[in-house]
């Protein structure tokens, strides 16, 4: 017999933003929003749904477009993985690669389908693959809510704790800008997992800019089973600025990855096990970056 996790009592189709900012000043804490709906089954596992009667469907809001304008690229919350990609690979696809490569790991094909750019930066989950390459590449989120102006807040600062991110009361996620990268500009994301359908034990996202072979920007952004949220590698970002893209700089920057992570032991991995995949799978991505950024 299946076990019933979740049963809402309410389902709601609003057609306009106005709409959608109503039910949720009206209803608070107890609507919840939903668009491709992956995370649900684990809320409610998690008791993460609490005294959530009304479901909230925003998949008939316009918020599904991705467009460059100027020199930011607009993401709209309900676009899906799949659209992100397709959009990648046709417009920027080396200097986004980084974007690929994070999408590429979400299994199944089915979930990159229907699963949403705001939704699993709403999860506010480390573990998820999109959160660590977002905040390589600098991104920020623009919320609404009724009465008010649009918020726009940086990524990192956008997550708080498991399942806790930057939302107030009736508030909604409604778009991910992320600058253009400019030429010269590499990216790579990399994770390690026990299998193919595990949350990663490690993620890295990281981006560089190389002009006359050196290093000019930086930055290196941390997930997976690290921490209860993504953080980034600074004292290993400065350790690259301004010096050689070599092989010698980039290991000896890897060295540095773990001064802005304490790693822990659990029963997937130990802190010392955790903390020698941080400083191979940087290695892996810088070298990736910057590869890709010198072409």
């Amino acid at each position: 017999m299946p076990v019933l996790l979740f049963q809402p009592q309410d389902y709601q189709f609003p057609s306009t933003v106005e709409d959608l900012l109503g039910i949720l000043d009206r209803d608070g804490d107890k609507a919840r929003i939903i668009a491709g709906g992956t995370t649900i089954h684990e809320l409610a596992y998690r008791k993460g749904m609490g005294d959530v009667r009304t479901l909230v469907d925003v998949t008939r809001l316009p918020w599904g477009r991705i467009a460059v304008e100027g020199d930011v690229l607009r993401i709209g919350a309900t676009a899906t993985f799949t659209e992100l990609a397709a959009h990648v690979r046709a417009t920027a696809p080396r200097r986004l690669a980084i974007l690929t490569d994070a999408i590429a790991g979400i299994r199944p094909m089915q979930i990159r389908n229907v699963g949403t750019v705001g939704g699993s930066i709403c999860s506010s989950l480390p573990f998820f693959d999109l959160p660590a390459a977002f905040a390589a590449l600098g991104a920020s989120v623009t919320t609404r809510r009724l009465g008010e102006q649009a918020r726009t807040t940086p990524i990192e600062q956008f997550f708080w704790d498991f399942f806790l991110p930057d939302l107030r009361f009736g508030e909604v996620l409604t778009e991910v800008d992320l600058p253009v990268p400019p030429p010269g500009t590499g990216g790579s994301f990399q994770k390690f997992e026990s299998n193919s359908v595990d949350w990663a034990l490690i993620s890295i996202g990281v981006q560089v800019r190389i002009e006359a072979d050196r290093f000019t920007e930086v930055r290196i952004a941390l997930g997976g089973g690290i921490g209860r949220k993504v953080v980034r590698a600074g004292t290993a970002e400065q350790a690259l600025l301004g010096r050689p893209a070599t092989a010698a700089e980039i290991s000896e920057a890897a060295r540095h990855v773990t001064a802005d992570v304490r790693a822990f032991s659990d029963f997937r991995g130990s802190a010392e096990f955790r903390n020698h995949l941080l400083r191979t799978y940087l290695t892996r991505c810088l070298t990736q970056a910057t590869r890709r950024a010198a072409r």
